[in-house]
């Protein structure tokens, strides 16, 4: 499961509900009798009080559940959410997915003559432990629960094992997430992911992390130390693999002496630099086509207003997104392009309102099924309707 979500408590979904759906218009005509109102969406404190009642009830209620939840997402007939699933349903289809390799290093034998050796850190070590404060690798992670995710330097889905415990999909589907989403994100990425110069760095970046003294640590990837902007060790053995592999430089040996390693240090941060720019506004251009609200990092949240934006230029269509998005020469291009066709657009703002209210409806839809179905169970209080 992916650690960044599982480091929320279920409740925290409370604080984070979809966004409120539009108003709808008033009817062309009164009618006769009109229709009963629906329960009020619960407040936090109930929805909270609903997640510490799921987690007391016996396993196969809890399955049960949300078995029942997902049954009622896949029967909907909300135009928004039913375009969401077909486009889950064609990932399932076209998605290629492999099992997520084994966490790999840079053997020092190859690229460091043997001359450390390498100790793999156990999670429970206290090292790992400090690791994983200092670089966050959640950072880099879906705030979502899934079992599938992107690669960009594989260009393919990885399966990373398992299936989604019932406190997990609850959790999912208290955000408004559907069934699959990790599939359908992995697969919105694949079609937005359009630069293959990416691929290598890509791959280079998503080796463990390894410190000076040879120490690996396999829940902490050297693209997690080099985002989380903090100091971080930088052995030979990796520096000399980025210079062979991506350099295409074999002169480089291990020790490598400090009074020249500099300019080697500076090609392998402008390696960095370029991959994260682009797996930062890609891995954020999918997460907001299918959830407007989805997390990003917090010094690229400019990215999401031009996103949604260029979204509503064309309905929301997923071909058309893609193929605008491949047609950018770099992030960079993108921003300034699309700053300047929003300043000349005068319905921008509408184009931006038509897209996020129908993902926002998609959203409420599944997020209300979940609430009927905890009700129901008696898991949820009820409330007066209309109150």
């Amino acid at each position: 499961m992916l650690p960044h979500a599982g480091t929320f408590a279920l409740a925290l979904a409370l604080q984070n509900a979809p966004p409120a759906p539009p108003t709808p218009s008033a009817p062309a005509a009164p009618v006769a009798a009109p229709a009963a109102r629906p329960e009020r969406d619960p407040s936090a404190s109930e929805l909270d009080d609903g997640c510490r009642a799921f987690g007391a009830a016996p396993p196969e209620e809890r399955d049960a559940v949300v078995a029942e939840i997902a049954r009622r997402i896949e029967a909907t007939r909300e135009p928004s959410l039913r375009q969401l699933l077909g486009w889950r349903d064609r990932a399932v289809k076209e998605l290629e997915v492999v099992a997520a390799p084994a966490p790999e290093y840079y053997d020092p034998k190859v690229y460091a003559r043997g001359l450390v050796n390498r100790v793999v850190a156990s999670a429970s070590d206290a090292d790992a432990a400090e690791k994983r404060e200092l670089y966050r690798p959640w950072e880099n992670q879906t705030s979502y629960f899934g079992t599938v995710r992107y690669d960009f330097g594989r260009n393919q889905g990885l399966d990373l094992g398992g299936a989604l415990r019932a406190d997990e999909s609850l959790r999912n589907f208290l955000f408004g997430y559907p069934p699959g989403t990790d599939r359908l994100v992995a697969w919105v990425t694949a079609r937005f992911d359009f630069d293959a110069t990416i691929d290598p760095l890509a791959l280079h970046f998503d080796h463990v992390y390894c410190d000076l003294n040879g120490k690996a640590y396999p829940e902490v990837t050297l693209y997690d130390a080099w985002a989380s902007g903090t100091s971080h060790d930088m052995p030979d053995v990796d520096v000399i693999a980025y210079a062979r592999l991506l350099l295409k430089d074999d002169s480089w040996v291990s020790p490598i002496p400090s009074h020249v390693a500099q300019p080697l240090y500076e090609k392998v941060g402008a390696g960095f630099l370029k991959l994260f720019k682009y797996r930062v506004w890609i891995d954020a251009a999918a997460n907001v086509f299918v959830n407007p609200e989805a997390p990003i990092r917090g010094t690229h949240e400019g990215l999401r207003a031009r996103l949604l934006y260029m979204y509503g230029l064309d309905g929301g269509d997923l071909e058309k997104a893609a193929a605008r998005i491949g047609g950018f020469d770099s992030r960079g291009d993108f921003l300034s392009k699309i700053d300047t066709l929003q300043q000349e657009d005068a319905g921008s703002e509408r184009k931006f309102a038509e897209f996020t209210s129908k993902r926002a409806n998609a959203r409420w839809e599944v997020a209300r099924a979940a609430y009927a179905v905890l009700r129901e169970h008696a898991l949820l209080a009820r409330s007066e309707p209309g109150k």
